[in-house]
């Protein structure tokens, strides 16, 4: 029994000391930190206070319990308990940090909703989702983001693409794919942007954008002609779109001819192309009536039919006059040919409707036979051959006097143009022959007096038509 309360009377001073030391030691963090509001200094100390009298009361309890020999057993129940506090501190001060950083973090998103928005973005197309695929046995499952779907469409309307035949379809398509190829490689499930092909892709939406907006404002220029051009181009020119027509109605310019002025003298160089619109003209060789112009027939066009475009100007075969008065829409040739030199699709449409035009010409032609407007026909019919073997040699001299032009290719449109016309070699020897040349030179493609020089398409000029075909 000595033994016991002597025992127990130590263990009490032991935790005496003990208490004593914390007091101490709150009363010396009280005095270190004099900044703290009082608030928190009373709430501190209380709590502090709280746990010192939970410690002596556990302190009192188990000293009052019955002594046994195994202090040491006791001493390792002890420690766990106050490592069990301490980690349940650590643990609370710890999510009330994480908290608070969580609720500065949301009142940062909202007030700066903008910066968050592509990291929203990118987890949102870079979430992988589950697809089932139902199977005979058991399903199979697989994992797709909707940044891999952006990839799959922009493939898909490529595919598309090809299969469509409309050009202003085509490119809203590609746009499309383009701009799903976008959202693919800027939020590519790997993790980084793939910077070249989203680049080239920002560069093909810019040109097809481009030419989507320019085929509108065609579309659009083409509604705003005069009333006129419109009925011209409706019953003159169905084949031709309406687009193309008006592009080259703003090329022309409109001349009124009254009653009886001479629009082209004979054996003179004319620099125009003309079309009718309304009145109509008589076509004369050595004052002698060949032939008539009426609504929509072309005047001049020397050998645009056969693809023969020629520059500058060219020798009248006939004297042209206005039989009433008379409107035509008047191009310089120049101009019209570079135009058509620009736009392929326009110069396969101007030529459909040539090819039309000599076909009404040769009508009105066998109309006027008909009609009795020729007194003489076996005269009428010289004069018409003279007239066609004339043209032809104004455009043969044309061909041969521009010597940047490929000759290969102007023999091959000058033999389509004598088969429409029927030229023979005769006389096609004897325009040779009046222009200077003989039908070796020809042939060789340039004359014995004279250096031979290449002639063809320097690389630059293929640089531009594919420039003028990428942009329009």
């Amino acid at each position: 029994m000595m033994m016991q309360s002597t025992a127990l009377r130590g263990c009490s001073s032991c935790v005496t000391r003990r208490v004593q030391a914390v007091q101490q030691q709150s009363i010396s963090t009280l005095v270190k930190s004099p900044h703290k509001p009082q608030q928190q200094s009373q709430r501190l100390t209380s709590g502090r206070m709280g746990t010192m009298r939970g410690r002596s009361r556990d302190a009192t309890s188990r000293s009052s319990a019955p002594y046994n020999n195994n202090n040491s057993s006791n001493h390792s129940r002890r420690t766990p308990l106050a490592t069990r506090r301490r980690n349940a501190t650590l643990a609370s001060n710890g999510k009330s940090y994480h908290a608070t950083k969580l609720q500065s973090t949301a009142q940062h998103s909202n007030n700066n909703p903008g910066r968050d928005f592509p990291k929203w973005l990118s987890d949102v197309l870079g979430h992988p989702r589950t697809v089932p695929v139902p199977r005979w046995v058991s399903p199979r499952h697989y994992s797709i983001t909707l940044s891999e779907c952006f990839g799959h469409a922009s493939f898909i309307l490529v595919a598309i693409s090809y299969s469509v035949d409309d050009f202003l379809m085509l490119r809203i398509i590609a746009v499309a794919g383009s701009t799903s190829m976008l959202f693919f490689t800027y939020f590519h499930p790997h993790g980084r942007v793939l910077w070249l092909p989203f680049k080239w892709n920002l560069l093909f939406i810019a040109i097809n954008s481009y030419r989507i907006g320019k085929i509108f404002w065609d579309r659009y220029l083409a509604e705003q002609i005069s009333q006129e051009l419109h009925q011209t181009r409706d019953k003159f020119f169905p084949l031709m779109d309406p687009v193309e027509f008006a592009k080259l109605a703003r090329l022309g310019t409109v001349e009124t001819f009254t009653k009886g002025v001479v629009v082209i003298e004979q054996d003179q160089p004319n620099k125009y192309v003309r079309v009718v619109l309304s009145g109509g003209l008589r076509v004369e060789r050595d004052e002698q009536l060949t032939y008539k112009l009426e609504e929509g027939m072309f005047v001049s066009e020397s050998g645009l039919h056969a693809g023969l475009m020629l520059p500058d100007s060219i020798e009248s075969c006939c004297r042209i006059v206005a039989e009433s008065d008379a409107r035509l829409l008047t191009w310089e040739r120049t101009e019209l040919v570079d135009m058509l030199h620009r736009s392929p699709q326009l110069r396969r449409a101007l030529k459909a409707v040539l090819s039309w035009d000599i076909v009404r010409k040769l009508k009105a032609q066998r109309i006027m036979l008909f009609n009795g407007l020729v007194q003489d026909a076996e005269e009428w019919t010289h004069r018409r051959h003279e007239q066609t073997e004339h043209r032809y040699k104004a455009i043969l001299k044309n061909v041969l006097t521009h010597d940047e032009v490929n000759m290969n290719e102007r023999k091959k449109e000058l033999i389509k143009y004598r088969t429409i016309h029927h030229i023979d070699d005769e006389h096609h020897r004897d325009a040779l022959k009046e222009c200077g040349w003989t039908v070796e030179e020809y042939e060789q493609g340039y004359r014995h007096d004279d250096p031979p020089v290449k002639k063809g398409r320097q690389p630059d000029w293929y640089v531009r038509q594919l420039i003028m075909r990428i942009v329009g």
